[in-house]
């Protein structure tokens, strides 16, 4: 008897919808990606129960006639692409021709669509994969579809949802990134009747922002724009305010799709590792524009996975794109003195109190009517944010004391220095900035093959595998010019006589282990062998600590080196060196202006 026979329609069609359908968000991602192909301006996101129990989008797409929205339903059916060829060409979301037929066959299923061009549009009822009823109905131009009652025929797979809360924020999640994605579109969100997302749909990618986010974040956003041969770069990176300890908030956009990026996640956080804190990742919304023929989307049934045909090339350029933009900027936190936050008084502030500015003259008194705030230019041009607010990425973010005298007032705690330049004064956190410049100065050594080195007594033997051998023999000169003295000690043993002195008193076996277990990516990191957790501790170690006095010339000192080094206003922690408050914000807090 033969052992292979042919699935039947049933099954072939539960393991598809096994592919694409995973969840209920697996179902909104499917439709609205429909939605846009069909050039839409306009889509509504329902859902009821975290999608379980209902979803319906509908959009103002072109729409579809009879006999398509019967095929429709047909696995492998698609107006997106006509051959394999096409497949290397893909500027639609859409592609494969599954989803409908996956989606009706875990559902009960209800579509009505109608043409621009008709008077009147169909109706098609579809039950797990079969059509129950087609008519023709008056209807508005455009496509719902509506779905009820996930996994009905299906209860083993239903067990597997997670809660109505946790699909419900798996959607939303999902519905933030697509609002994100296409800010062309007018993408309204609800759940259970309440509206939780609207997106004006202008075209304007600060606009879709402000929709998801609100409008506080613009102040911590950095814009990033820029065209590199054939690739376009658009979009934002968070100040270090903005970062988060996971990167749920990292959206990544290529082609007008959503994607997830480990490469692009690498490239970012290495980009602002200087400028944020230890195992925080940054905030990103940043689109990629590429000809089609550079990106395999064809990887995955979710289509959020993609290959880039230039790898390598895509990381450098965006790496160094966002590594100058934030070069330019020395960001200092400013102390912003709000109402809430101070104690009560007769009248509360207003919200044009936020928008006045003193208009200090050299005398330090005080004009009887505020002004408004002056714009300050570092550098370059500023930005002008698409919402009609001027908005610099250099707010706050200042060339330190710029060209003026800073007035070191004094120290309190110990620990933080007082300094006054022009209008502000700035909070320098001594440690954290002696710190900084030690990393720096030690950081630059190793890049130009000047570290110092320390001899081992007695020297260190490691044995080795032969893959790690191959490593470190392919890389020897690399670490005998960094500093290290290597020798093969016979057999797959190798004995280490000297170190970079910055790695005096690490564990030498641990750090060889880290080494090499890097593997291909040994020669491609410029900072593989520095190892800059090792050099963070030994710029502890030589750093002023928190509470240690320090004479008036050391202080001046250590202010100098700071404004004459180009260095990130952060220790090598992320921590920041210095945060600012205005003169004005201190009079808001003292009731000195209304």
């Amino acid at each position: 008897m033969p052992i292979i026979h042919q699935l039947d329609e049933f099954t072939i069609n539960q393991i598809a919808a096994g592919e694409i359908i995973e969840r209920p968000s697996s179902i909104v991602k499917e439709l609205v990606e429909n939605s846009i192909d069909a050039e839409s301006s306009a889509i509504t996101i329902e859902i009821q129960d975290g999608g379980i129990a209902f979803i319906r989008v509908t959009d103002n797409g072109i729409g579809m006639d009879s006999d398509d929205a019967r095929l429709a339903f047909e696995r492998h059916a698609t107006s997106k692409i006509l051959s394999a060829d096409d497949l290397e060409n893909i500027v639609s979301l859409g592609f494969r021709g599954e989803a409908l037929a996956s989606i009706s066959s875990v559902t009960q299923m209800e579509m009505i669509t109608r043409q621009r061009s008709e008077i009147s549009g169909i109706k098609i009822i579809n039950h797990g994969g079969s059509i129950i009823s087609l008519e023709e109905i008056g209807c508005p131009e455009g496509t719902t579809i509506i779905t009820r009652n996930l996994f009905y025929n299906a209860p083993a797979r239903l067990k597997f949802l997670k809660s109505v809360r946790a699909e419900t924020a798996n959607i939303s999640e999902l519905v933030l990134k697509l609002i994100l994605a296409h800010p062309e579109i007018s993408i309204k969100y609800i759940v259970n009747g309440k509206t939780i997302y609207h997106s004006p749909g202008n075209g304007k990618i600060i606009s879709s922002i402000i929709s998801v986010y609100g409008k506080d974040i613009v102040d911590d956003m950095i814009r990033i724009e820029a065209i590199e041969a054939e690739m376009v770069i658009k979009g934002y990176i968070g100040k270090p305010s903005l970062s988060r300890t996971n990167r749920i908030h990292q959206s990544f956009f290529v082609n007008g799709r959503y994607i997830k990026s480990g490469l692009l996640s690498k490239c970012i956080q290495e980009a602002c590792k200087d400028y944020i804190m230890i195992n925080h990742f940054p905030w990103a919304v940043l689109y990629i524009n590429l000809p089609a023929n550079d990106v395999d989307v064809n990887v995955h049934p979710s289509k959020t996975e993609i290959k880039f045909r230039r790898e390598q090339y895509i990381y450098d350029t965006i790496l160094n794109i966002i590594k100058n933009k934030l070069e330019r900027i020395r960001y200092i936190p400013s102390v912003n003195i709000r109402s809430e936050s101070l104690p009560s008084i007769s009248r509360p502030l207003s919200a044009e109190d936020d928008t006045k500015d003193l208009g200090i003259k050299a005398s330090g008194e005080i004009p009887l009517k505020a002004s408004k705030p002056k714009q300050i230019y570092i550098g370059e041009k500023k930005d002008t944010v698409e919402i009609g607010i001027n908005k610099s990425d250099y707010d706050n973010n200042i060339d330190i004391f710029a060209d003026s005298i800073p007035n070191i007032i004094g120290r309190i705690f110990s620990t933080y220095v007082i300094v006054e330049c022009d209008d502000k004064i700035y909070l320098i956190d001594q440690h954290a900035a002696h710190e900084r410049l030690i990393y720096e100065q030690l950081k630059s050594k190793a890049l130009n093959r000047e570290m110092a080195s320390q001899e081992l007594m007695p020297p260190l033997v490691l044995e080795m595998t032969h893959a790690e051998m191959v490593i470190l023999q392919d890389n020897m000169e690399l670490f005998s010019s960094l500093g290290f003295e290597i020798e093969h000690f016979g057999g797959s043993h190798f004995a280490i006589r000297s170190i970079p002195l910055p790695l005096t008193g690490m564990n030498i076996q641990a750090f060889f282990n880290e080494v090499l277990d890097k593997n291909s990516e040994l020669s491609k990191d410029q900072d593989f062998l520095i190892n800059q957790e090792a050099i963070i501790k030994k710029a502890c170690k030589k750093a002023v600590k928190a509470h240690d006095s320090l004479s008036d010339e050391e202080i001046a000192n250590l202010i100098k080196e700071i404004k004459n080094s180009n260095i990130p206003m952060t220790c090598p922690h992320g921590r920041p060196i210095a945060i600012t408050v205005t003169q004005y914000e201190l009079e808001k807090m003292f009731k000195r202006i209304q």
